[in-house]
């Protein structure tokens, strides 16, 4: 019995001792699930305690990765729990902060609403336009000389005055500082004009203007907003002295089939944006801006543009101008222009050709001594890319390029070689929207009876060149390197 009892003993303190080992095993386990819930799932497998338990039988591995996954349930949700409350304390504040911000903006508002704005300033822009340039080089002068060219110039220095008086009628008041050839700075008026916007004439004559005073003339103005270069120069048809860019009389210009869409994006530029083309057409008393009149006759000038597929080449456009009237002098001798231009414009590039032949010019002094008109005859090649370089977090290099010819005599009446050749390249910067500089070359070969002493010049001449008493000039070197800024506002 008493081996009985031991026997019983020794059998009751092994279950007394196997259970509180297992219940130390059982506090542990729940050590250890507690902790797992705490960590991330991806140490739990490498917990030492996990480890023992499954060594010592109380928890099974497919028991210990039910833990694991239990465990990462509830990080889950816990982590789900902690963002929503995080959201819930963001909205909190934007809300807050809106709040705040629309009652500002109210306060602002009823503050601007109470300050009146004078009826002179309503409407009112007021800009400046201009050209600050250095060139360096030579100047040509007689019989194959030339002198030294080391000189600043302010190429332009517009005041730019535009008022709505109201949506059909505005007004322009453009001053011009210029430099006489004594050195005196005088302000000479560029741009003086009313204009009426009358109401589209059905689905094709659109968006019309109608300028009366001293405005501009159907073509420049048309080609200085596909060549953005004024700045280095007139343009080709002025250079030569064919004419210049205003006149005082009455026009009257518009689009062809309204506006075409998105014309900025699709062709680099919203200027003449007619979906079919655009058209102009002025009489004027034909001395130009800077002359007086010194005839009664009014050459009307015109010009007509067509942009053929709108939907396919929207940067393609056809142009024809022409002018039909008398030279300003007092003998009128005929002036007469035809000029044809082929144009392409993209974002990234711009590519134009233009041909144009003349019966005199402008300042009427193209003539034989008879007072006979001479036909005069040229062309210009212009083109300017948009180089891939990224400066300042923006692609703001641009490469152009531009050619000249022009025969003052075409016939050979007085003169067997009144003629030139141009050259224009460089490289542009832009530093924000037009403001921007150009770095640039410029030369121009001359033939032996081109008679304009000192050439082409910046502005170009209106100058007699072809005559018996200039002929065999041999005009010398012509040349400059040249940066200009333009200034734009």
């Amino acid at each position: 019995m008493q081996n009985d009892l031991s026997t019983h003993e020794r059998v009751r303190l092994l279950i007394a001792g196997r259970t509180k080992a297992s219940l130390g095993l059982a506090v542990a386990a729940a050590v250890l699930l507690s902790t797992v819930l705490l960590i991330k799932p991806g140490l739990a497998a490498r917990d030492p305690l996990l480890e023992v338990l499954i060594k010592k039988g109380i928890l099974t591995p497919e028991e210990a990765r039910q833990v694991e996954k239990e465990a990462s349930q509830l990080e889950k949700v816990r982590e789900q729990q902690v963002d929503q409350k995080v959201k819930a304390a963001e909205q909190k504040v934007v809300d807050q902060v809106d709040q705040k911000l629309s009652s500002v903006e109210k306060k602002v508002e009823k503050k601007t609403a109470d300050v009146k704005i004078p009826e002179a300033l309503k409407g009112l822009k007021v800009g400046v336009t201009a050209y600050i340039d250095y060139s360096l080089g030579s100047i040509p002068r007689p019989h194959s000389g030339s002198n030294g060219l080391n000189k600043w110039h302010l190429g332009r220095g517009y005041l730019n005055v535009q008022k709505e008086i109201t949506p059909w009628l505005h007004v322009r008041y453009t001053p011009d500082l210029t430099q006489d050839d004594s050195g005196d700075w005088k302000l000479r008026q560029k741009y003086l004009y009313v204009e009426f916007r009358p109401p589209n004439l059905g689905r094709f004559l659109t968006e019309m203007r109608s300028e009366l005073g001293l405005g501009h003339i159907p073509w420049l103005d048309f080609e200085e907003h596909i060549n953005p270069y004024r700045m280095q120069g007139t343009m080709a048809l002025e250079r030569a002295g064919v004419l210049n860019s205003a006149d005082l009389g009455i026009s009257i210009r518009g689009n062809l089939g309204g506006r075409l869409a998105e014309a900025k994006t699709k062709t680099g530029s919203d200027h003449y944006d007619g979906r079919y083309g655009s058209w102009h057409i002025g009489v004027y008393n034909g001395g130009g801006y800077h002359a007086k009149e010194n005839n009664h006759n009014k050459p009307v000038e015109y010009r007509v543009t067509l942009r053929p597929l709108p939907d396919h080449l929207p940067g393609l456009q056809l142009s024809y101008s022409g002018i039909y009237g008398k030279g300003n002098k007092g003998y009128a001798p005929d002036w007469i222009v035809h000029l044809g231009m082929l144009s392409f414009q993209h974002p990234r590039f711009i590519l134009t050709a233009q041909t144009f032949a003349s019966k005199g010019n402008q300042a009427g002094n193209w003539t034989t001594d008879a007072h006979k008109s001479l036909w005069t005859r040229g062309y210009s090649i212009f083109g300017d890319v948009k180089l891939p370089i990224v400066l300042l977090g923006y692609e703001r290099l641009h490469a152009f390029f531009r050619t000249d010819w022009f025969n003052a005599d075409e016939e050979q009446v007085v003169s067997p070689s009144a003629r030139y050749t141009k050259l224009i390249t460089g490289l542009a910067c832009y530093v924000y929207k037009n403001n921007f500089f150009t770095v640039g070359y410029e030369r121009t070969w001359y033939g032996r009876d081109y008679g304009k002493d000192k050439g082409t010049g910046y502005n170009g001449t209106s100058d007699t060149v072809a005559s018996l008493r200039t002929n065999g000039l041999n005009l010398g070197k012509d040349h400059r390197f040249q940066v200009v800024y333009q200034i734009n506002f």
